[in-house]
């Protein structure tokens, strides 16, 4: 632990009880004592917490409710760290995107075997740029917003599906409700996925979703990978329904060796890393002393999650 959070936490245990530890024993002999959680607690524990009243999570997703959903309807709040790593998540998508469209995974296959392969004027339709392409974003939270101001900056036409379409963003265009998804999808060159895992987004992203987009059309996962079909997605950059793709996320991760996505060469895979930066520990932690401070002078906490959206 760093100073600033060693610190910080000191300076609360001079008015509350503080318990520093991984021992799980130790955390459940003391279990009716227990009122907040920070950090990365075992999910399956905190039924044992009767008097739980806030559990700040690393990391984002909530998708382990969908496994415990006794938990769903205890009273304790919930936050995440949603706000605490949004350019990062934002900056991996835009690494995908570039990648795919500029035709890097091919450029470092050849890199591998010493191959100058240049692409001639007659085959230069098999490398794309941003600008001009009408982009959908699928989920307008923190990192889909994000998302958009980095398009928006390469001059994309950025469209956007929200929970809410009322509710405007910076640099999103045009919003509209998750119903209008398929019919948006015929504008759209380039397809961005943020969703969460729900009952909701369950293979939202398949066969006819694909075949509904403009040409070229490009795939990007940076949400959950339970929103796409998988099957369907190697079926369409196999015969050319999409041009290429790039995921963060599989519906079972690690991506299972038999998958046929390993075998697409327009298609690049990175191993759920989208959160992932050399100082994604301390942003966490200053996410949750953070909120620590608010709640202990009864304020609204940052990154509150309604626990049934997690469905």
């Amino acid at each position: 632990m760093d100073t600033k959070s060693r610190s910080t936490l000191e300076q609360y245990a001079r008015a509350y009880n503080i318990m520093l530890t991984t021992d799980m024993q130790q955390v459940l002999q003391c279990a009716n004592d227990i009122e907040v959680v920070l950090g990365d607690f075992p999910r399956q524990e905190l039924s044992s917490l009767p008097n739980l009243r806030w559990f700040q999570q690393f990391g984002t997703g909530v998708e382990w409710l969908q496994d415990y959903p006794e938990l769903v309807h205890k009273p304790f709040l919930l936050t995440n760290c949603s706000d605490g790593h949004f350019d990062v998540v934002a900056d991996h998508l835009m690494a995908l995107v570039l990648g795919v469209l500029r035709g890097i995974p091919t450029a470092v296959r050849n890199q591998q075997q010493a191959n100058w392969q240049q692409t001639s004027l007659t085959e230069c339709d098999s490398l794309f740029q941003i600008r001009g392409k009408i982009v959908l974003i699928v989920g307008l939270g923190s990192v889909g917003i994000a998302i958009a101001a980095r398009l928006k900056a390469f001059g994309a036409h950025v469209i956007g599906i929200r929970r809410d379409p009322t509710k405007a963003s910076d640099n999103v265009d045009e919003v509209y409700p998750l119903d209008k998804l398929n019919e948006v999808a015929k504008v759209a060159n380039i397809v961005v996925s943020c969703l969460p895992r729900t009952t909701q987004t369950y293979h939202l992203f398949n066969e006819h979703f694909f075949a509904c987009m403009k040409k070229p059309a490009f795939f990007f996962n940076i949400g959950r990978g339970s929103a796409v079909n998988e099957d369907d997605l190697a079926d369409a950059l196999t015969t050319g329904t999409l041009y290429g793709a790039g995921i963060d996320v599989c519906s079972q991760e690690p991506l299972e060796k038999d998958s046929p996505l390993w075998a697409l060469d327009n298609l690049l895979i990175t191993p759920h890393i989208g959160g992932t930066y050399d100082q994604v520990i301390e942003t966490w932690r200053d996410v949750a002393l953070d909120n620590l401070q608010l709640y202990t002078t009864e304020q609204p906490l940052r990154n509150q999650v309604t626990k049934a959206s997690g469905y």
